[in-house]
This record gives C-alpha cells, sequence and structure tokens, in this order.
C-alpha cells in the first residue's frame, strides 16, 4: 500500500514537472514570436521609409524645378496622390497609403504613412504651414501579434536643399 502511495505522489510530481516545463515552453514561444513580429516590423517601416526618402521632395520639384519659398510647395491639404498618378514620384503622394504585407513566417502586418510639414525649431511636430521639411511617420500593426493598442511608429524629417 505504501508503495502505491509514493508510486502515485511520484506520478502527481511528474505530471506537475511537466505542466510547468510546458508552460514555460508556450510562453518561450510567445516571447519570441512577438519580438520577431516586432524586428521584422521595423524592418518593412525602415524599408518604406527609405522608399518615400528617395523620392522628391514635392510636386513642384519632381521635374528638377528649384523652389525658393515655402508658399510655391504644395499646400497639406493636397497632400495625398495626384489624380491620374499611377506611381509615387514625390514625399507628399505618400500621405494616407496604407499596404498590407506578409513576410516569410508572420503574416499580416499593415503599414500606413502620414506625410505632414515638420515644425523648423521643433521636427518632432506638425506644423500647420507650408516649410522645407516634411515629416515622414510610418505605423506597423499587426492585428495577430502586436497586442492592441501597440503599434510600431517609425518618423523622420527630410528637408529641402537647393
Amino acid at each position: 500500500m505504501q508503495n502505491l502511495l509514493l508510486l502515485i505522489g511520484a506520478f502527481i510530481l511528474l505530471a506537475l514537472i511537466i505542466l510547468s516545463v510546458n508552460n514555460m515552453l508556450v510562453h518561450a514561444n510567445i516571447s519570441i514570436i512577438s519580438n520577431e513580429t516586432q524586428i521584422t516590423g521595423i524592418g518593412l517601416a525602415q524599408t518604406l521609409l527609405e522608399e518615400i526618402s528617395s523620392c522628391a521632395f514635392d510636386e513642384k520639384t519632381t521635374s528638377g524645378q528649384f523652389v525658393r519659398f515655402a508658399f510655391q510647395l504644395t499646400t497639406a491639404s493636397n497632400f495625398g496622390q495626384e489624380s491620374g498618378d499611377t506611381f509615387y514620384d514625390d514625399i507628399d503622394d505618400y500621405h494616407n497609403y496604407t499596404t498590407t504585407i506578409n513576410s516569410q513566417r508572420i503574416e499580416g502586418y499593415e503599414l500606413s504613412v502620414k506625410i505632414s510639414y515638420a515644425n523648423p525649431f521643433y521636427p518632432k511636430y506638425n506644423f500647420p504651414i507650408r516649410t522645407f521639411l516634411k515629416r515622414i511617420q510610418v505605423t506597423v500593426k499587426n492585428q495577430k501579434y502586436m497586442q492592441q493598442p501597440d503599434s510600431l511608429v517609425i518618423s523622420s524629417v527630410i528637408g529641402y536643399y537647393k
């Protein structure tokens, strides 16, 4: 009888150890997937940010024209892709741009872009008046692996110099 009680106790102890190890492995996998989602999201945002940065500063400068005064630039209310354009040729064409990207291992990255003029004295803030600085903000979300309201936001300020 004592041997049977020892055997039952050993099975209970073994079951508790197995459950504990399983729980630890599940949390480790969740952490790995979360980190991979964040790192891949940063890479996707950086790639899009570089693509946007490689475009002309403004529609008025796409053909190599020189803009001397900020009031000659596109107004913020006209940001976005021009009607009839099939490609993005200047920075503000990407305003309100959204896309969904699937990586090899994780699917459902939602990237969105906001373009605004930047304050010349505090570039991290939007500015309602046209300036020679544009702020690009790329937001990355993943409904499945990034907990709401978590998202990645990468910003950059591009200046027009001639």
